[in-house]
């Protein structure tokens, strides 16, 4: 069997509905690896960090920390950057980000557009550069680097993305020297000062530090946006509702998260024999937990294949789980809460474009390439 099709880029959910119920583990040829589809295998599997190593997954072929360290070294590099994303800091940062927001939203011509090009892709990258101290002008550079970072994550060789990767690590390391001898007040200088153990940061470390950032503070929060105008343009009636109640903003997008995820899966190897449904997994193998199955599972989650904001609890894994949750997690969530109050305040209504959107060309990311959409402005 194969996970990498065509056909799973387009809609995923029923392949994954059919492998819950009849096949919760199989053996993808093309890649080499156990797949999981059901809740309860996803969480397992996330959750217990020492026989499902992250580690041994990134060896020899991760430029990023974090994404590819256990603890207790993962707990110590973390704890640099979740500085950078507290409560407060992100409070103080509210004001900022909705500027971006109303100067890209009040830029939107009348009738139809591309709302990938006009706000979910700038907006975050915009956003991720102003908090890094690095040139927004750069910003197609910025997308073409995280597409290439992406891409390793979802199982493509280094090789194939290194030109791509290595311009990027180069541009980083030209700023590592400056930042450290006169910081500001940005997250490229904090990573640069930061020590562990007593000791600065290796500058690849440092480097693999900022690539990450750079993931964590646009892929996310691009896709969300996305899957989520996607689905409000079919659902009148679910924006009238966040119009008339904007508290209901926060759940969702959490419903978003669980809907139509923006990361699909993640990767694990084996560090000892375990056992899925009477399958043995040995030492070594590699397992993907598909996170955006695990959040369509109908044996914890009602009518799971149904879109509702009501929701008395979304529980989704679209975040990751425990040690690896999503490190722009709150950020994403505030550019996504900042951006639908903008559109819903300007705009009576929303509706599908003549022609339809296009899929982001990923098994791992899903969101959207191209999505035509059109805003109806209020009077």
């Amino acid at each position: 069997m194969q996970f990498f099709t065509d056909d799973l880029i387009a809609d995923p959910y029923p392949h994954y509905q059919r492998w819950r119920d009849d096949q919760p583990i199989w053996w993808e040829e093309s890649s080499g690896q156990w797949v999981l589809t059901r809740n309860e295998d996803v969480q397992r599997v996330l959750r217990d960090h020492d026989c499902f190593s992250s580690a041994a997954m990134g060896a020899g072929n991760s430029p990023l920390p974090l994404l590819t360290d256990d603890p207790p070294r993962h707990t110590k590099l973390r704890g640099i950057v979740n500085k950078a994303f507290t409560t407060r800091m992100l409070r103080d940062l509210e004001p900022a980000i909705e500027e971006v927001a109303r100067d890209l939203v009040g830029r939107f011509p009348d009738g139809e557009l591309d709302v990938v090009e006009a706000l979910t892709v700038p907006f975050p990258v915009i956003v991720i550069s102003r908090m890094m101290g690095i040139p927004e002008e750069r910003r197609e550079d910025f997308k073409r680097w995280s597409d290439a970072l992406t891409g390793i994550l979802a199982g493509t060789s280094l090789e194939d993305r290194r030109s791509e990767i290595l311009e990027m690590a180069t541009f980083f390391q030209t700023l590592i020297p400056e930042r450290r001898l006169t910081p500001g007040d940005d997250l490229l200088s904090a990573v640069a000062r930061a020590e562990v153990d007593g000791q600065y940061l290796s500058d690849a470390e440092i480097v693999g530090f900022n690539m990450l950032l750079l993931i964590a503070g646009n892929e996310t929060t691009t896709n969300l946006l996305g899957n989520m105008l996607n689905v409000l343009a079919t659902r009148p009636d679910v924006w009238m509702e966040l119009r008339n109640n904007p508290d209901l903003i926060e759940p969702a997008i959490e419903e978003t998260f669980r809907f139509d995820s923006p990361v699909q899966f993640l990767m694990r190897q084996a560090t000892e024999e375990v056992e899925f449904h009477n399958q043995p997994v040995k030492q070594g193998e590699r397992v993907m937990v598909v996170m955006g199955s695990a959040n369509r599972d109908s044996r914890v989650i009602d009518s799971p294949d149904e879109f509702d904001i009501g929701r008395d609890k979304t529980r989704h894994y679209s975040l990751g789980y425990g040690i690896h949750f999503c490190l722009g997690a709150p950020l994403a969530r505030l550019e996504a809460r900042i951006a639908m109050g903008v559109l819903l305040e300007r705009f009576d209504l929303l509706d599908p474009g003549l022609v339809a959107g296009k899929r982001v060309p990923s098994h791992l990311l899903r969101g959207f390439e191209r999505l035509p959409l059109r805003f109806n402005r209020a009077r």
